[in-house]
């Protein structure tokens, strides 16, 4: 999904306004005798729609609300236990038939929804129907192609004739048992399940705030939708109907939305945040870490440890994401469409230097496509495209571009090689486009650096509106097939393929992997995908996010999940 980072540029005048408040006098009443989590977000949510639910920020959110018929591992509790295991959640349990085609769910029984309705095969039938109805406009319709629905293609042409139809291999069997059936065996189909798209829906609340419901947002979940101001606040309350007894353990979680990061620091230093969203802002992380009240470790000595997940060992906990950060190129747009081109901006762009310097070492180089300790990450990979500016010149001279009239910057055919690089709002983009506005200058490549808010920007890269842009990707699921299929098939641009690389050879290999059950030929498939994205470069290749989450001491239960960025349901605040 995609990584979600706005934020709003503050004049220095408002940001010492902001400064000169209490934060608990401007934005927050007092929190009573409730136990109250109060975290903070630079920037709106985009939807708490399921079926709209495609970024991290809203996944935050929706997360809480809602349940899908399984799970990721909320925490481990014993051993051979991995937090990317799938689990059960509405689903207790299920069978799959002996071609592998059919899963058969025996449901929860006695779950009601926030609004009261009561939980059954039914509105699972609804919630996936409604995802898979085009008129929907669902910006998880990509993920059908995984999941291979029997009869989909002709439901959604009935769909689009306005017939009122059903998808019937999606059965409901009694009150609480449902059947799935696919045109295809898909080894990770089970993880698509898990996906936010598939979270369950009560049908008689859809059926009457219709395209609002965002803003009606009710589920089975932990917690309830109180309130949302926008731009403001989201407020959650503690679902006292819960079918998992003894959570969750927190009263209310408040959303706080604060543009300026070092705003968002303030709060948290004076008590009024109880964690802290990565990332810490760069120009205090070396304080932060140096710090023995949240660092006892010591700056060096932290660094140095690969995973530190338990608040009650510090107050920082760290571990490496499973996301990819890259610089995007549209490759049917010029001077994109020349490979060359691609592989020049790869070599002209210092990576390293913006892992250590922008991100304050925290980073891990790419290797290609798939994050470090990934299914399928080829860790003996060499690292792609070292920064080397001679290289990077010959390519392009190679490709036509050269400094005709010496004025420093390169042109072809009397045209001079202008462009504008696109970030989403964010102090620490704003960081990386100058570095890479400087990098591709000394390659002789005049850069316009622009920026736009989250969702306005996710817009306008779907739309093929930017040419050169910086985006990123955090896993769905654990399986090669969310990073090389979903962002690079032919198939997918339009929605997740931003930089519209179009390989007939690529989509073969990738289309094939995702039916091949046998795990070393999936894996050799994907392995020989990625060796071709990363010769064809509609990427620049950054790095892996290594993050650090600030955590007050009087909370247990935080955690750097995998594939869940906040996993609420646990946490807990002490006595303090």
């Amino acid at each position: 999904m995609h990584l979600a980072k706005p934020w709003i540029r503050w004049s220095m005048a408002a940001l010492l306004a902001s400064l000169a408040l209490s934060p608990l006098s401007a934005c927050r009443p007092p929190v009573g005798n409730k136990t109250v989590y109060r975290s903070a977000f630079e920037g709106d949510v985009p939807s708490l729609d399921p079926i709209q639910i495609g970024d991290t920020q809203s996944h935050d959110v929706g997360h809480n609300i809602y349940n899908g018929l399984v799970c990721y591992r909320p925490r481990m509790t014993g051993p051979n236990q991995k937090l990317s295991d799938l689990v059960p959640d509405l689903a207790e349990s299920w069978t799959v038939s002996p071609d592998g085609k059919t899963y058969t769910f025996k449901l929860r029984q006695g779950v009601k929804f926030h609004n009261g309705d009561d939980f059954s095969a039914e509105d699972v039938k609804f919630s996936i129907e409604r995802l898979a109805d085009p008129r929907n406009a669902s910006k998880g319709l990509w993920t059908l192609d995984a999941l291979s629905l029997e009869g989909l293609d002709a439901y959604q042409k009935a769909c689009q004739a306005g017939q009122d139809v059903h998808l019937d291999s999606v059965k409901v069997l009694d009150k609480y048992t449902i059947s799935l059936t696919l045109k295809d065996v898909i080894p990770f189909a089970m993880h698509v399940l898990a996906m936010s798209y598939y979270y369950i829906v009560p049908r008689n609340e859809v059926k009457k705030w219709g395209d609002q419901f965002s803003f009606h947002a009710t589920g089975t979940g932990p917690f309830i939708l109180k309130e949302w101001k926008s731009n403001q606040k989201l407020v959650l309350e503690k679902n006292p109907h819960y079918f998992e007894p003894g959570i969750p353990k927190l009263d209310e979680l408040r959303y706080y939305i604060v543009p300026d990061e070092n705003i968002r620091l303030l709060w948290f230093e004076n008590g009024e945040l109880d964690h802290l969203e990565p990332p810490i802002p760069a120009a205090s992380f070396d304080r932060i870490l140096s710090d023995p009240k949240w660092n006892k470790f010591g700056n060096k000595a932290l660094r140095k440890i690969e995973s530190l997940n338990d608040p009650a060992q510090s107050n920082v906990i760290k571990d490496k994401e499973w996301t990819i950060q890259y610089l995007g190129m549209d490759t049917q747009s010029e001077p994109f469409k020349d490979r060359r081109v691609r592989q020049a901006f790869n070599y002209a762009v210092n990576k390293r230097k913006i892992i250590d310097v922008v991100r304050n070492g925290r980073g891990i180089p790419a290797r290609g496509v798939l994050p470090h300790g990934f299914p399928a990450f080829k860790a003996d990979r060499s690292i792609p495209y070292p920064y080397d500016l001679q290289k990077a010149k010959a390519l392009m001279a190679q490709a036509g571009w050269t400094d005709s009239n010496g004025d420093g910057i390169l042109d072809k055919n009397g045209k001079p090689l202008k462009m504008a690089f696109w970030h989403n709002q964010s102090a620490i983009y704003a960081m990386l486009g100058a570095a890479v506005q400087a990098d591709l200058r000394d390659l002789g490549i005049d850069i316009e650096v622009k920026s736009m808010e989250w969702a306005s920007y996710i817009e306008k890269i779907k739309r093929n509106e930017a040419t050169f842009f910086r985006f990123g990707w955090a896993a769905d699921y654990p399986d090669p097939d969310n990073y090389l299929w979903t962002l690079f098939n032919s198939r997918n641009i339009g929605q997740d393929n931003v930089t519209r690389y179009n390989n007939p050879t690529f989509d073969t290999l990738v289309n094939k992997a995702r039916t091949t059950v046998n795990w070393q030929e999936r894996e050799k498939l994907y392995q020989d995908a990625e060796s071709m994205i990363i010769e064809d470069a509609p990427w620049v290749f950054l790095y892996t996010n290594v993050e650090y989450k600030l955590v007050q001491p009087y909370v247990r239960g935080q955690q750097m999940h995998p594939l869940i960025r906040n996993e609420m349901s646990f946490v807990e605040i002490l006595p303090h």
